[in-house]
């Protein structure tokens, strides 16, 4: 009686058949025609289209379905393509995954790109040692907006939200009776600060190191005295990651505007380097073990050598370990600063261009193609291309490079393709997902030229696998020395694209020491190091 009257109001509502003939809905895509064979059948009635249901309806329906099937349903036709990508449809499908959710973010998709973020979000780990070797989900903050970063500590894990929420996840790691790090399910969460944009802390592997959990937030300042007006400066939170207690904060200059952070050096040298949204780094040095002291002091706030001996350089993102940092650069170029003799080694298998008085000397690496994502450990890096492909270079002494050998590399070695987002510490390998719609696609398709396989073409021999694509690179370098305004100009633009040549070391520091010659030559200037700067 329930379904029979539930029937009858829907056809008094939407009066699309008769009583008689009953409800029934072709199944086909509406803008494709009658089906094949389609002559009336007596008794069935006439088929209705989906399209003569209100809009409003079909997209209500369409909300209450798993996200999974609403994806899958906007490939099947042209019309419920449509439908299921609009964005009443996902703004419901938001409102049901995070009815917390206030505020449907930003982007030019908001609702379906809130509602891709908080439908994917998870952190999942696994322990390293014992026998068990099972995946586990950690326990997920429900406020959280998407994930989009974290950082695992001694005992506790922080993430970072798509919103700038940091939460504050105490006590989530505990030991078993076995011995081995398990997630505690009972762990509860805490918001520690609200308008980050990112956070770091100590860069070794090892969790026992990580006692500062460093901040880069946006705060609102009193403005001029006598007025009411207040304006947004970025500044460094310092706090505690054992309680989450703030014991050290420093405010910048309203004009400079930073967008992430990364450590380097011991803890009574602790470097902090901040990279600004035109590219730039800055650095300052703090005394790790006075932070918790009440004290005030001024830090000076320098311009890194890499942005100063490399002005025209835009750097996209940093990553840093103990003793080296590496820089990615809009236009997929990798630098790297290296500190320590022994990691140099190791990374290039040589000592040949290591300067001990300058250790922040930006070197360039050779790389075959745009450099998109890159990871550092102690002494061995890994870059991933614009085409998805993993290079590994340095020490492999434990086979940690993945090339199925324990040889170091001391040039970018491509690797098997598995790139995900992983982060690893002593005790335990993590996996964070949290898809976001606006970042999509990030790799292109590699050409057929360019398989896995086939040797890299060389602008030095013009390979025959790609006999125009050396041209069209060395027409692009002429163009872009053409367009330097003056002689020091064209040198300092030569020298950066010999880094950017697939050329052998040895040809590289050649080049580098005539144009040094060349460039001393003309401007009249006493012989000065022949190191190059870039």
């Amino acid at each position: 009686m329930v379904r029979r009257s539930r029937r009858q109001k829907l056809q008094k509502l939407t009066g699309l058949c008769r009583p008689e003939e009953g409800l029934r809905v072709k199944r086909s895509c509406p803008s494709c025609g009658p089906e094949p064979g389609g002559e009336e059948k007596k008794g069935r009635g006439n088929p209705i289209s989906v399209q003569l249901f209100p809009p409003e309806l079909v997209e209500h329906i369409i909300s209450f379905l798993p996200v999974r099937d609403v994806v899958a349903l906007g490939q099947t036709c042209h019309y419920f393509h449509e439908v299921c990508d609009a964005e009443g449809v996902w703004r419901r499908i938001c409102r049901r995954l995070s009815p917390r959710l206030r505020e449907q973010g930003s982007g030019v998709r908001p609702w379906k790109r809130a509602a891709i973020l908080n439908y994917t979000k998870g952190l999942y780990f696994q322990a390293f040692g014992g026998r068990r070797r099972c995946l586990s989900k950690s326990v997920a903050p429900l406020l959280a907006h998407g994930y989009r970063c974290f950082l695992p500590t001694k005992d506790h894990v922080f993430i970072l939200d798509y919103v700038g929420t940091l939460f504050f996840l105490k006590n989530a790691l505990v030991s078993s009776t076995l011995g081995q790090i398990q997630w505690k399910r009972a762990c509860r969460y805490v918001v520690l600060c609200r308008g980050a944009k990112d956070f770091a802390s100590d860069p070794r592997c090892d969790t026992v190191y990580r006692k500062y959990v460093y901040v880069l937030a946006t705060r609102e300042q009193p403005g001029v005295v006598g007025t009411t007006s207040s304006r947004a400066c970025d500044c460094v939170e310092v706090y505690l990651q054992s309680s989450g207690q703030r014991v050290f904060k420093m405010t910048f200059h309203h004009s400079m505007s930073f967008k992430q952070i990364v450590l380097v050096g011991q803890e009574t040298q602790r470097a902090l380097l901040l990279l600004t949204e035109e590219g730039k780094i800055y650095s300052l040095v703090v005394n790790e073990t006075q932070l918790d002291q009440p004290r005030s002091y001024t830090v000076q706030l320098a311009l890194r050598k890499v942005s100063r001996c490399l002005p025209h350089l835009r750097v996209t993102c940093m990553a840093s370990n103990q003793s080296s940092t590496l820089y990615i650069t809009d236009q997929g170029g990798v630098y790297f600063e290296v500190h320590t003799p022994g990691v140099y080694r190791d990374l290039f298998g040589t000592l040949q261009a290591f300067d001990p008085l300058d250790q922040q000397m930006p070197l360039a690496l050779s790389l075959p193609a745009k450099i998109l994502f890159c990871a550092l450990g102690y002494n061995h890096l890994g870059l991933v291309d614009e085409f998805g492909r993993i290079f590994m270079q340095g020490n492999n002494r434990y086979g940690q490079l993945g090339t199925g050998d324990k040889m170091d590399r001391g040039e970018p070695t491509q690797v098997p393709l598995c790139a995900c987002s992983l982060c690893s510490t002593r005790e335990c390998l993590y996996m964070l997902s949290s898809h976001d719609i606006e970042h999509y696609p990030a790799y292109r398709d590699l050409p057929a030229s360019r398989v896995v396989g086939s040797p890299e073409p060389s602008l030095g021999t013009g390979g025959p696998q790609d006999p125009g694509g050396a041209a069209r690179a060395c027409e692009e370098y002429l163009s872009q020395i053409h367009s330097c305004p003056t002689l020091q100009d064209r040198m300092e633009k030569m020298k950066e694209i010999v880094g950017w040549m697939p050329l052998m070391a040895a040809q590289k520091d050649f080049f580098w020491e005539a144009l040094d010659m060349l460039q001393r030559a003309a401007g009249g200037v006493g012989p000065g190091p022949s190191t190059p700067e870039s």
